[in-house]
């Protein structure tokens, strides 16, 4: 990840944040935190908690980041330093691929961003500026299938149903990719009444996705079971002789505990099985009907 990279990133992040950007260049950005952005990043609880309980107008960080890494002569001088301005004081910080702070950034994204509410921007400069345009919500969905056993396989299914129809389309991301989404409400539209909850809307993926497991071909699952069983039936002849010739009873338990253990963790390594888990959705509101 390139310094232009890191910048567009952290750009992205404090517009949809909704921070303050009070200079910015490509080598470096003055910014003023947002509440929710200072909250996840500042380390500030007690601070915060203060705000909630008082009821006080919170005053937020001023960070100037750079973009640009330190050079292997700087020492181990620390990558902070701080700044006083006629408006306040600036944490002065070095962002780049490796730092500590671009790798909060990651795990805050990653951490927030499960779900998510976005719209598609429209032209700009097109129609009636006095006339509003349907938008329709879809319910995306990122869900991740794990064929296991001694082996393992994961498939990727990206699906979005419409909200006010309930149709599917099973390459919805794809459809995403190429559109221009904000998390703000774009002027001159208006969201098209749901036909379906969230509730439902997850309910049909689900039940879409469980018709076209029962479909897949299920001979790795046979072939997995049967080397499960041919280990099974090898530690068995193992064992066997050793529990008939142990002489005591206390030999005789530490070595069927030593057996059931064994076939446990064979039974964890062979035994088929299929996982569906949902890696991130978001609320996706898109112009037309569908």
């Amino acid at each position: 990840m390139n310094n232009k990279q890191v910048h567009k990133f952290v750009l992205s992040y404090l517009d949809i944040t909704g921070c303050q950007i009070i200079e910015k260049s490509p080598q470096r950005v003055t910014v003023k935190l947002s509440p929710d952005a200072d909250r996840m990043l500042t380390n500030r609880p007690f601070y915060w908690s203060f705000v909630d309980r008082t009821g006080a107008a919170p005053e937020t960080l001023t960070y100037a980041w750079s973009f640009q890494a330190p050079q292997a002569s700087s020492g181990a001088s620390s990558p902070l330093s701080y700044l006083m301005t006629p408006s306040g004081r600036v944490v002065q910080e070095e962002l780049y691929f490796g730092s500590r702070r671009l790798g909060q950034l990651f795990d805050v994204v990653r951490q927030g961003a499960r779900c998510v509410t976005l719209f598609e921007e429209p032209p700009k400069g097109l129609g009636n500026p006095l006339q509003s345009h349907p938008y329709t919500a879809w319910l995306g969905v990122n869900f991740k299938v794990s064929f296991e056993c001694d082996m393992k396989r994961e498939e990727l299914y990206e699906w979005g149903i419409s909200l006010a129809t309930g149709v599917i389309e099973e390459q919805f991301m794809e459809r995403l990719r190429e559109r221009k989404l904000t998390p703000r409400l774009p002027s001159n539209i208006h969201l098209m009444k749901n036909g379906l909850s969230l509730r439902k809307g997850m309910q049909q993926l689900e039940q879409k996705m469980e018709r076209k497991l029962k479909s897949h071909d299920f001979t790795w699952a046979i072939e997995a079971e049967n080397r499960r069983q041919d280990e099974l039936n090898r530690i068995q002849h193992y064992y066997d002789p050793m529990l008939e010739r142990c002489e005591s009873i206390e030999q005789r338990q530490s070595l069927s505990e030593r057996f059931e253990q064994r076939k446990a963790e064979i039974d964890w390594q062979y035994r088929p099985r299929v996982t569906l888990s949902t890696l991130n959705c978001g609320i996706f509101h898109l112009p037309g009907i569908h």
